[in-house]
């Protein structure tokens, strides 16, 4: 086993999504290159790493490390060093020297419980020294997070997400309730949530867990392109999910509309279930749709004879169902038109755009699934 101490000189490459990390590190004499799952890193910190030297075919001496740690500068030069590589934002290495002999080997103390008393450098505003102090107390934190939700199986592309969203509250929300992450972190689904509850040592009766798997299997539904479900389609699909009683769930179903998190509507074949923001999405998609269909009360009859004057311009003809398409495309500000392969579709679409060609009108076209007819 080999152990090195010294300055992180450069990360040369980083998987944030696992934290494999290749870096170099100086210690005044020599150069390392370190290579291995570190939690949260900066250059200009100091690490001790300890580990195997194994020789790469391409890269040289590498330490594949074990365990490493951050470790606090320990005298001024250190501190002057890690100060000046742009670890903390603001803070060169001019700035960095000035802090340091004003306060020599109590810098870092001063930076962590009075950074207040930075502005008693020259250069430093007393807005600076505070900004300063929350970024030394924010690296901190983030290592401490970051170690934390490792434990979990966490990546630390989440894991950052998940401090960002939450800051120190979520020791408590990890802890007590993991299946919020679901609700609030994008790349958090259910099954992620339920991993790091049972890790936590949650219940799987919990009304945290049950809840997130009522929600989950919604939202699986949306997958399959449904906005709701059948009430008793969704207790048996969550029940399945969470392996619990599908009786389980009528209590959770009332309280999850009392938080409107889910909205219950009666049909004639029985009470569906959407997810609020599904139910207001396909609501507000309702009224859109209803106040584009404007009626138009162009008489029929002049419609058909400027029809006319356009199949004889294009040299075709068009049967009566593809007339009346253009009819109501006049007189409808929202129309559909459906058909299989050859029915005529796109000629209908191409009358219709020319119709309102010869009105001087403006013609947008748009195909979110296809390519769109020629105009």
């Amino acid at each position: 086993m080999a152990t090195v101490r010294g300055f992180v000189e450069k990360i040369k490459f980083r998987n944030e999504d696992n934290g494999y990390t290749v870096l170099s590190v100086a210690d005044g004499n020599e150069e390392y290159i370190l290579v291995g799952i570190f939690h949260y890193i900066s250059e200009g910190e100091m690490i001790e790493a300890t580990g195997t030297m194994t020789e790469h075919p391409l890269y040289g001496e590498q330490l594949a490390v074990e365990s490493y740690e951050i470790k606090a500068p320990e005298d001024t030069v250190a501190m002057e060093r890690y100060l000046g590589s742009g670890a903390i934002k603001g803070v060169g290495a001019a700035l960095a020297a000035r802090i340091v002999k004003k306060f020599k080997n109590d810098t870092f103390r001063i930076m962590e419980e009075e950074p207040e008393r930075l502005s008693e450098v020259k250069g430093i505003s007393e807005k600076m020294a505070m900004a300063i102090g929350e970024q030394v107390e924010e690296k901190r934190d983030m290592r401490q997070a970051m170690m934390f939700l490792q434990e979990y199986g966490i990546s630390l592309n989440l894991a950052v997400k998940i401090y960002n969203e939450y800051g120190p509250a979520m020791y408590g929300i990890i802890r007590q309730n993991p299946y919020k992450l679901a609700d609030d972190i994008p790349g958090v689904g259910f099954k992620m949530a339920d991993e790091i509850a049972s890790k936590v040592g949650i219940f799987t009766d919990s009304d945290f867990r049950i809840q997130c798997g009522i929600l989950y299997t919604l939202l699986q539904a949306v997958g399959n392109g449904h906005t709701y479900l059948p009430e008793e389609e969704l207790k048996a699909g969550a029940a399945e999910l969470l392996k619990v009683d599908p009786g389980a769930m009528d209590k959770h179903l009332m309280d999850m509309q009392m938080d409107r998190r889910l909205i219950v509507k009666e049909t004639g074949q029985g009470r569906i279930v959407y997810a609020a923001q599904y139910y207001y999405t396909e609501l507000n998609t309702a009224r859109m749709l209803h106040d584009l269909n404007i009626t138009g009360d162009e008489p029929e009859e002049d419609i058909r004879k400027r029809l006319a004057f356009i199949q004889e311009q294009e040299d075709i003809e068009l049967d009566e169902l593809q007339v009346q398409a253009v009819i109501e495309a006049v007189n409808c500000g929202l129309l559909i038109i459906t058909g299989g392969p050859g029915t005529g579709k796109t000629t209908t679409i191409n009358i219709i755009i020319r119709y309102f060609e010869m009105g001087e009108m403006e013609i947008l076209l748009a195909a979110p699934t296809g390519a769109p007819p020629s105009a």
